[in-house]
């Protein structure tokens, strides 16, 4: 059995970028530190230098909704100041509002994105050849960022979550709609068009960046995931596979609906059409699952890894029971999500707590000391076996 796949040598890296070099917000200088981290953990290895994708992102994930919910909200006033055309075009900003929304909740790019701040980040990519003639790809994922702490996702609030994105949806909605009402000459649509945009208005505030937020250390919420990646490596530089190339995705800006997904895509999508992704997330904890059915953002976005990802996790589980690894069904949105919408497989490995939610998920508790190092182990070793199955 490998030690470097042993739960101490893993928890190593968590420590690392966890204790050592703390948040790591998206773009961020903490967030290059982990890059750092990563490319002297795999040049002592005797890799070669990964590859860096850079891209620019937001640094945090309340502007997406904050400028759809400003679009919409200005679509009202366009309505009220621009007669009959103008209540055709405020119904369209609500309703593409809507849409952008309910595509972002799913893992989606979002545009109007690019009008918040924009800060420097980057996806790490290493191949590992195999020893004979490749026949099939891997992409073993993990993100190097944090996220900012938000009350929703307190324990006694965060069953919420999808009700307040889909309550923003379909205000959206509700207001687009209610607009085209007004267009045909439907005069008590007015009042709900009105009901709609003090909501959308109330919605914004809440919306509003709150500085005073700190990012959280994430060492659940990712480091697991990057240790997972460099155990691994070490590994498979000792005992690399025969016929499968793994490539290994550093994502970076993943809290921010999956940007440093979406650039390696961008990238080499068509070289990775045919791939295998396996992502691991937050998988610190006690028990480890594979995740059959991810609910998305809203009640509307739930989405499934691909029938071939998911038939050899049920293999991989039955023939090593020793593992303790089943499918579950989780809340969750994560770069599986953007995979999936754009054509792609993918299935995620994750921990989950004792009260069958994703562990410290954005909390200040996301420390070190609450991490499972033995279910990084775990993690680790299904994904190998995984590969070895394929």
């Amino acid at each position: 059995m490998s030690s470097h796949l042993f739960a101490d040598s893993l928890f190593a890296h968590v420590r690392a970028l966890a204790d050592q070099i703390g948040p790591r917000p998206p773009g961020h200088p903490e967030e290059a530190q982990a890059r750092t981290y990563i490319r002297r953990v795999l040049a002592d290895l005797g890799y070669p230098e990964p590859e860096e994708l850079p891209f620019n992102t937001i640094d945090d994930p309340v502007y997406s909704p904050l400028t759809l919910l400003g679009l919409a909200l200005s679509g009202a006033v366009v309505a009220e100041l621009g007669g009959r055309r103008g209540k055709f075009l405020g119904a369209a900003l609500n309703l593409y509002a809507a849409a952008s929304l309910w595509w972002y909740s799913g893992g989606g790019r979002q545009p109007l994105e690019r009008l918040a701040p924009q800060h420097p980040s980057a996806t790490l990519l290493l191949r590992i050849p195999p020893t004979g003639t490749p026949q099939r790809r891997v992409v073993l994922v993990g993100h190097t960022d944090t996220q900012r702490y938000h009350p929703v996702f307190q324990p006694h609030l965060k069953h919420l979550l999808q009700s307040i994105y889909t309550q923003s949806l379909g205000l959206m909605v509700g207001g687009g709609g209610a607009l085209l009402a007004r267009a045909a000459g439907i005069r008590p649509a007015a009042l709900a068009g009105w009901a709609c945009a003090v909501m959308q208005a109330q919605f914004l505030y809440q919306s509003l960046p709150r500085s005073a937020r700190p990012y959280v250390a994430g060492a659940n919420d990712n480091a697991t995931a990057v240790a997972c990646l460099l155990g691994l490596a070490a590994h498979l530089r000792d005992e690399p596979l025969a016929h499968t190339e793994v490539w290994l995705a550093f994502t970076g800006a993943e809290e921010v609906m999956c940007r440093g997904m979406h650039r390696l895509l961008d990238q080499y999508g068509d070289e990775l059409r045919d791939a295998y992704f396996i992502d691991f997330e937050m998988v610190g904890s006690d028990e480890i699952a594979y995740v059959t059915r991810h609910s998305g953002l809203t009640y509307l976005n739930a989405y499934r890894p691909d029938p071939e990802s998911l038939a050899l996790a049920e293999r991989t589980a039955a023939a090593h029971p020793e593992l303790r690894i089943q499918g579950r069904e989780l809340v969750i949105v994560e770069e599986v999500g953007t995979l999936r919408q754009r054509g792609f497989r993918g299935l995620c490995i994750a921990g989950v707590g004792p009260d069958g939610w994703l562990e410290n998920w954005h909390l200040p508790s996301d420390v070190s000391e609450n991490i499972k190092p033995g279910g990084i182990e775990r993690a680790a070793r299904f994904a190998l076996a995984m590969l070895r199955a394929l």
